[in-house]
């Protein structure tokens, strides 16, 4: 017994062997050792298990030819699936226990027959050929007639999985065998759930979905209790389904039931066990964790995990009987949980899409989603509401406010480029839905794909009009006058270093005329500051009307006006400018019913003759207007003696 168990060991270790140094032969030789070595694998196997059947006392062991008789009359292998390792041609290299009862094989057999004896001539043609296919994709699954020792023709589900050396040839096939259920019900349940996923596309939600399978289960099957769970990873698994027969009462003892076994650890592993699992009164769980409420009084239950990527969950099937679930039943309960796993998981990515959906289309800022090119291919209700335009009307169109050179400034390798790519953010102007002006703050977000590839635009337009608006009118309120809503001195000062600066450039005259109002005071003294106020208003409106509007007029302070006149070439024209001004103000002012007599006295600076600072030239203009008043007032004067006399 110890040398088959030492032989059978060493030849494992060769296989192990032959594999890891497969580089020195090529694929055929290495295919041929793998074959060989896997025969005599399975003769020592079958050769060890006789020596331990030949051990054991006949009255506790039934022999394979005993067990085939006594199953006729019953699907054979119902407690245990057939297993076989088989060369590209099916020759059988290695078989369990099952396969060796149900197909009759002895240790003789093993590494010579092949598997196309049992199975019909016109099925294996197919079967045969996909075997030889040196490189396949993926494991097959067929559903064949096999002719078996004592038994009528059996439909069988085959399971055929390749295993490939290190050049990805395929070297030996693993075969499952399981009885195929012909039974009409279970034959319409898988359809049935196919038809779910249907609808989950069409609006059905997810928990709807689950309820209609866990009361198929119910209803079709007449099992006593099905339910079924989810779970994301890193959250709390979650109660999505549950049907129970008429007889049980799930409000009174389901709720308290579930409060409970939600919260064991043993919930959370049985997420990630591999395959399902039989519990029965036999063996239950310990402790307070139980796969149904004990005042169900059931008496199996059959839990299968379902997972797929980052989502799992559990279908777990309840019955009031024994032996529900011998392993046909549980092979079907498998295969079909392959389907409710692409149900649950397209379940829960609509729930996710819904969701996102439902955020999205309740933000308040407008969102619309581009092609890569600019053109529309979604915007939510905001969008529709900020710019008055629906769906339909923009879809398919370029996004006016796409930024094509913010985006090549941006990124200037974007064909083609696969590193992190951040928003672009701008500021557009567009027209709301009522036809007014709109400033916008549109934050545009790339969606790419796996290869880096740009596949959509996400386009967040903000509206930021009154933002702008109050910044406008802080920076207005910075630079002019409050009471005549001239530029202030800030301005002026500005405007005259750009005026200097120009006539530099263009070798032409700047003038700077410093005004004040003569009797300004007393007409404050008469009539009171509010009644002046209005007087220079009306004032800051005749000097402006007085001049061009590449001109300047500011207030400097109380009744000390400035103007500027730029681009000149004679100084006659700086004269007909003042006389034009003085002219202006020589009738009086009528307000509240008075006429108000103004006296006004000019100042004159002209650059470059005077100076070309700007401060320099402001001082001039001021000491001469205080020549103009030494003078009698209510006329200009220059700087420049010369100049006053014409």
């Amino acid at each position: 017994m110890a040398t088959f168990h030492q032989l059978q060991q060493l030849l494992e270790q060769s296989l192990r062997d032959l594999h890891g140094e497969a580089g020195e032969l090529d694929s055929a030789q290495e295919q041929e050792l793998s074959q060989a070595l896997q025969r005599l694998s399975g003769r020592l196997h079958h050769i060890f298990a006789e020596s331990q059947n030949s051990d054991l006392s006949d009255e506790n062991t039934l022999s394979a030819s005993a067990l085939s008789v006594s199953t006729s009359d019953a699907p054979p292998f119902s407690h245990s699936p057939i297993h076989l390792m088989t060369s590209c041609d099916g020759v059988i290299l290695m078989a369990n226990a099952a396969a060796i009862d149900v197909l009759g094989l002895d240790g003789q057999s093993i590494g010579t027959v092949s598997v196309a004896e049992w199975i019909p001539f016109h099925e294996w043609r197919l079967i045969g050929w996909q075997l030889k296919v040196p490189s396949p994709q993926e494991s097959f699954t067929w559903v064949v007639t096999m002719e078996l020792p004592g038994v009528a023709l059996k439909r069988m589900r085959c399971s055929v999985t390749p295993l490939l050396d290190q050049s990805r040839n395929v070297t030996t096939w693993h075969w499952e065998l399981c009885p195929h259920l012909d039974s009409t019900r279970f034959d319409l349940f898988a359809p049935f759930v196919q038809d779910l996923e249907t609808e989950l596309l069409n609006g059905l939600s997810l928990d709807g979905c689950l309820k209609r399978m866990c009361d198929g289960f119910v209803q079709t099957f007449g099992y006593a209790f099905v339910w079924m769970a989810t779970v994301r990873d890193g959250q709390r698994i979650q109660l999505r389904a549950q049907a129970v027969t008429s007889d049980l009462d799930w409000d009174a003892q389901g709720p308290l039931w579930w409060a409970t076994i939600s919260q064991q650890e043993a919930l959370a592993q049985a997420c990630t066990e591999p395959e399902g699992s039989l519990v029965s009164l036999e063996s239950p769980h310990t402790g307070e964790f139980s796969w149904f409420p004990s005042a169900f009084h059931l008496q199996e239950a059959f839990c299968l995990p379902l997972r797929q990527g980052e989502v799992s969950g559990l279908l777990v099937v309840c019955s009031a009987t024994t032996q529900a679930f011998d392993h046909s039943v549980q092979m079907w309960l498998k295969a079909l949980g392959r389907h409710i796993e692409r149900v649950m998981v397209r379940g829960m990515e609509m729930e996710q899409l819904r969701l996102h959906s439902a955020v999205i289309g309740s933000v308040h800022d407008a969102v619309c989603v581009t092609d890569p090119h600019g053109r529309v291919e979604w915007v939510n209700q905001a969008y529709s509401k900020l710019l008055g335009v629906k769906l339909r009307q923009v879809v398919g169109s370029p996004l006016s406010s796409f930024p094509h050179a913010q985006l090549q400034e941006a990124w200037p390798m974007l064909a083609g480029t696969t590193h992190e790519r951040g928003c672009v953010k701008t500021e557009v102007m567009e027209k709301g839905s009522h036809g007014e002006s709109l400033v916008l703050e549109q934050v545009l977000t790339p969606i790419v794909d796996a290869q880096g590839k740009t596949t959509h635009f996400v386009v967040i337009l903000h509206d930021v009009t009154a933002r702008v608006v109050a910044e406008m009118q802080m920076k207005y309120q910075a630079y002019h006058d409050a009471l005549t809503d001239l530029p202030n001195r800030i301005m002026f000062e500005d405007r005259l270093q750009l005026a200097l600066a120009q006539a530099r450039r263009d070798g032409t005259l700047v003038a700077l005329l410093f005004l004040d109002l003569d009797n300004f005071k007393s007409i404050n003294d008469q009539y009171g500051h509010q009644m002046g106020d209005r007087l220079l208003r009306v004032v800051a409106k005749r000097l402006v009307a007085c001049v061009r509007t590449t001109d300047t007029v500011s207030r400097l302070s109380g009744d000390e006006f400035t103007i500027i006149l730029q681009g000149l070439e004679r100084i006659q024209d700086i004269r007909q400018v003042a006389q034009k001004i003085v002219d202006c103000l020589i009738a009086p002012i009528h307000l509240s019913g008075q006429n108000i007599p103004v006296q006004i006295s000019i100042g004159i600076a002209v650059s470059p003759k005077d100076s070309t600072d700007p401060g320099c030239l402001l001082a001039i203009a001021d000491q001469a207007m205080y020549r103009a008043k030494d003078c009698g007032g209510q006329r200009w004067y220059f700087a420049t003696p010369e100049w006053n006399i014409e």
